[in-house]
């Protein structure tokens, strides 16, 4: 009978201690975020140019599409209106812009001509709540991948894919490449161990692929500054499901900033303004694509 009494005194103890803990998240400026990645294949004469938009909330609020007005890409080098080309809205996604026509509707096509990002400096502006915003970019070729082949390798169980890419580095040229191995996983290559040579390496999935799945995989032109970019984001990746194209675990800064303000715009620089820019990158990038069925 004592240990019954014992038995509800320690009960009733340790119900009368759960307390409802409310905890206080931090609410963050609302920012923008853009991604303005346009893939060029350079087989054809025209590639598909898209880019989407949206605004981060507090933390367990879901991302919103974001109106952006005046937005258009500029090529400096080409002084015709060819040189000039305006987005708009798509109405049955609002929070992506293509290609418009002069009537100012979406183009039906939502391409460009290939040689409009070949030569000279890119610039993609737009407005956001009554302020001006910009980057700057130029296009960053990419080679053909030459194999890719599955491997039997294992990095932690003997449930991983393995597989193996090989490419041929861009002769006489420091470059660097990112590689889309679909399932939102990516991957960050500099040529500084292999230069104007054939290259091969094993890549390891985190996703957990079966047979019969087929991946499909790019290799993508980068600059210095993208190729940084991308490996931040790769690492905050590791730390949420959504990839590096979603919202960043914390602030990565990509080339995207306010204009107002800007002392010498060929500097891209806002120090001491950390508030003013979006995330985001614009880049413009050759891609190779091949897939291979898992077995």
């Amino acid at each position: 009978m004592r240990q019954v009494i014992y038995i509800l005194l320690l009960t009733m103890f340790f119900t009368s201690c759960e307390d409802v803990v409310d905890v206080d998240l931090p609410t963050p400026q609302p920012r923008l975020v853009v991604d303005a990645l346009i893939r060029l294949n350079l087989e054809e004469n025209a590639s598909p140019v898209r880019f989407k938009a949206s605004t981060t909330g507090a933390f367990f609020d879901e991302i919103t599409p974001t109106p952006l007005t005046r937005m258009q890409l500029v090529n400096e080098d080409i002084t015709t209106a060819e040189g000039v080309v305006f987005l708009t809205q798509d109405p049955d996604n609002p929070n992506e812009y293509v290609p418009g026509t002069d009537e100012g509707g979406p183009d039906p096509s939502g391409i460009v001509p290939n040689d409009f990002f070949l030569d000279g400096r890119l610039i993609l502006t737009f407005e956001f709540e009554d302020e001006l915003y910009l980057a700057e970019t130029r296009f960053a070729p990419a080679p053909p991948i030459d194999a890719v082949e599955q491997g039997d390798g294992i990095l932690f169980d003997e449930d991983d894919t393995e597989v193996i890419v090989t490419f041929t580095d861009i002769p006489q040229q420091d470059n660097f490449y990112i590689f889309d191995f679909d399932f939102t996983e990516f991957l960050t290559i500099e040529d500084r161990f292999f230069q104007d040579q054939q290259f091969d390496f094993s890549y390891f999935y985190d996703t957990n692929l079966e047979a019969g799945d087929v991946a499909n995989i790019s290799i993508l032109g980068a600059d210095e500054s993208f190729y940084n970019y991308m490996g931040l984001l790769i690492e905050q990746s590791d730390l949420t499901e959504g990839g590096p194209f979603q919202v960043p675990v914390t602030t990565v800064r990509g080339n995207f900033l306010k204009a107002e303000g800007v002392d010498n715009i060929n500097i891209f620089d806002n120090v001491g303004r950390p508030q003013e820019f979006v995330l985001g990158y614009f880049a413009v990038s050759q891609e190779f694509k091949t897939s291979i069925t898992i077995e």
